[in-house]
């Protein structure tokens, strides 16, 4: 019964895990009447590979420090690394909602050529400018993984509820805590450790989602390695090269720039690109994505969106935040009642 004491009473904080490729994340929060978010549990593990079961080692460890913050038995809602799904926009004909919902499934079995029995698939509509057709965002991600990350939290002690694309989760808790991102066109980039993706959004609905795949995480180190292997005494001298320059974001700002350039034409530009996700507080990636775009850049600054009595570590809790924000507004309607 002890994994289940929560259960039995009325659940006042609302819990996120976010199976980042750099780590696994697990927060708890409660909303106080002024809006503020506050952490009652925040905590990183080391990075669970979702393509098979969680070892044994991890799982305790999870389960020890999920029993250790008094959430056994808590709900709690569950992001995946978006490089993990596969994404993309299609346009179908207007219909009626079970015809567009087996409509859908066809089109991403056949544009992400997967197997129905292999792949969980939904879709969202989104608007669309063609007189009779509608929009659709097409998401595909593969039943093991849903399977493996379910059965990983539930085995911690934990009861889940739904599973979300960790950039859409980072989207939702940008939108209540940056201003502006409700008005007018506006770039959203949620950057991880094997991909990127960006979101344009026009007063508060998403136009256009395009994933850039990619290896974000070896920045930092192609800079020490790179040092590193200049300063063989064997090796022919080569004019310096600057590792550390704002060079090496150029290829994710210049795709960027492809992906606006293609949904918005020349008739639009977003006022601004916000970015989350580790490196959005990296000074270079800002101010490349400025200057290749043309817009102004700033990052998302997930770590002052919540108080607690630990800081966080780094900026990469945007997708467990905005998970748990789906739950906050309830319990803070309940705590009221």
């Amino acid at each position: 019964m002890r994994h289940f004491q929560n259960i039995l009473t009325k659940q006042t904080m609302a819990v996120a895990v976010d199976f980042a490729a750099d780590a696994l994340r697990c927060i708890a929060i409660e909303r106080a009447a002024d809006g503020t978010w506050t952490r009652r549990v925040a905590f990183e593990l080391p990075p669970v590979l979702l393509d098979r079961s969680m070892e044994d080692a991890a799982l305790q460890e999870f389960g020890a420090r999920v029993s250790a913050a008094g959430l056994n038995g808590c709900r709690c809602r569950v992001t995946i690394a978006s490089n993990l799904f596969r994404m993309d926009t299609a346009q179908l004909p207007i219909m009626n909602e079970q015809e567009l919902a087996a409509s859908a499934r066809f089109e991403a079995i056949d544009h992400f050529g997967v197997s129905e029995a292999d792949f969980m698939i939904q879709h969202a509509l989104l608007p669309c400018a063609t007189a009779g057709r509608c929009g659709l965002l097409l998401l595909a991600a593969p039943v093991s993984v849903i399977r493996n990350a379910t059965q990983a939290v539930m085995n911690a002690g934990l009861s889940p509820c739904s599973i979300e694309n960790a950039a859409c989760a980072a989207l939702r808790a940008a939108e209540q805590k940056y201003e502006g991102l409700n008005s007018g066109l506006v770039a959203f980039m949620h950057v991880e450790a094997k991909q990127a993706v960006l979101l344009l959004i026009k007063d508060g609905q998403i136009q256009f989602v395009r994933a850039m795949q990619g290896d974000w995480s070896s920045v930092a180190r192609e800079q020490e390695t790179a040092s590193n292997d200049n300063s063989q005494t064997d090796s022919i001298a080569l004019d310096p090269i600057d590792f550390g320059g704002a060079w090496r974001w150029s290829s994710l700002a210049e795709e960027t720039l492809r992906c606006m350039r293609q949904a918005c034409g020349e008739s639009s530009w977003p006022s601004r690109l916000v970015v989350s996700g580790g490196v959005s507080t990296d000074v270079e990636l800002l101010s490349t994505l400025k200057g290749v775009c043309g817009m102004e850049s700033a990052s998302v600054g997930s770590t002052g969106w919540s108080t607690g009595n630990e800081e966080l570590k780094s900026d990469t809790w945007a997708a467990a935040l905005g998970a748990a924000s789906l739950d906050v507004q309830s319990t803070s309607t309940k705590r009221a009642a």
